[in-house]
């Protein structure tokens, strides 16, 4: 089969039967939606129109709708507060009651949907990766979580009390090793508590995983210290890795997105998507055409086993990469994976 271009579409309120025939149109086969789109029929039978297939995205603790309503279960940031940045608001993933919950409302609606992937996003501890230096150390990152209940979690394993002030520092002085471990376990535990449920409910459906775009000695092991996610471990769960690899974003060449995306198929022997970043973003700088288009030839034709847009609404805006994705997309460039 040709490889899967994927885009992520974020306003709920598009019309569906337009975006469904965009995608046809610029060669786009997947559809990356957030269960907001699925309240009514319409995008799901514009998608079947369209030969589009679904792949659903399940946002597993950023979940700003449930912190509102309960703002006890925000994870706490190693600078002691709620750990919210922009748009970014994150649960605790010490959380059982919540867990329990998500598991059932995504289940249900994966039985439902039966797309044709699922991934787990935001399965990790909290930092804003976007914003990350990946020059500097761990001690500038700010992480999650330091919240009562996973402190003290986090003691029983360690066998020794943590102070009560200069947490984070204490930590990354005398246990990063361990609490790099104690946050991966708990990690996959929920990844796989999810993939059980999403696969009984949906056995044909592909389970996916995304992952902060580090390689693992980056910023001294921070995938593990800091976000919590043990690639090769997660890797054994699931049917696929998709790296947030923003070039952009994170003032990254091509060759180090190539470096980062083969260390994580290397390490899993899984397929691994690549993002293709259709416009800024945290930068001032727009993204030329060329960048655009070298990014698209490499995740077409190199190993990955296909790519992900981001996203539709800045690719409306911008008609001219819109016409390169076409032409490569649907002009024959694909290798078969």
């Amino acid at each position: 089969m040709n490889k899967p271009i994927s885009i992520f579409a974020f306003d709920p309120t598009l019309n569906a039967d337009e975006f469904a025939r965009n995608c046809q149109d610029w060669g786009i086969n997947l559809a990356i939606l957030h269960p907001g789109y699925f309240h009514d029929t319409k995008m799901r039978n514009a998608l079947a129109r369209n030969n589009i297939d679904l792949w659903l995205n399940v946002p597993v603790f950023y979940n700003q709708e449930y912190l509102e309503i309960h703002p006890e279960a925000y994870s706490i940031t190693s600078r002691g507060r709620p750990a919210s940045q922009d748009w970014c608001h994150f649960v605790c993933p010490r959380r059982d009651g919540y867990l329990e919950d998500l598991v059932r409302e995504w289940a249900a609606l994966a039985a439902r949907l039966q797309p044709k992937i699922i991934s787990l996003d935001f399965i990790r501890y909290f930092v804003f990766w976007e914003l990350v230096d990946l020059r500097r150390g761990p001690e500038d990152i700010e992480d999650g979580c330091y919240c009562p209940i996973c402190l003290r979690a986090f003691e029983q394993v360690l066998g020794e009390e943590v102070p009560t002030s200069n947490v984070a520092e204490f930590i990354r002085q005398h246990a990063w090793r361990e609490w790099g471990r104690w946050k991966s376990q708990r990690i996959t535990e929920v990844a796989t508590l999810l993939t059980a449920a999403l696969r009984r409910a949906s056995p044909d459906s592909k389970v996916w995983v995304k992952t902060v775009p580090w390689r693992r000695n980056d910023l001294e092991g921070a995938i593990l210290g800091s976000v919590g996610q043990d690639i090769p471990t997660l890797g054994e769960l699931v049917d696929g890795i998709a790296p947030m690899a923003f070039t952009h974003i994170l003032r990254q060449s091509p060759a180090w997105k190539e470096e980062l995306l083969s260390e994580v198929r290397n390490s899993t022997g899984k397929p691994v998507i690549s993002y293709l970043q259709v416009e800024k973003a945290y930068r001032t700088e727009s993204i030329p055409l060329g960048q655009f288009e070298e990014e698209l030839k490499i995740g077409l034709e190199g190993d990955c086993a296909g790519i992900s847009v981001f996203c539709y609404e800045q690719l409306v805006e911008a008609p001219e990469k819109a016409e390169i994705l076409k032409r490569y997309a649907k002009g024959g460039w694909f290798i078969n994976s």
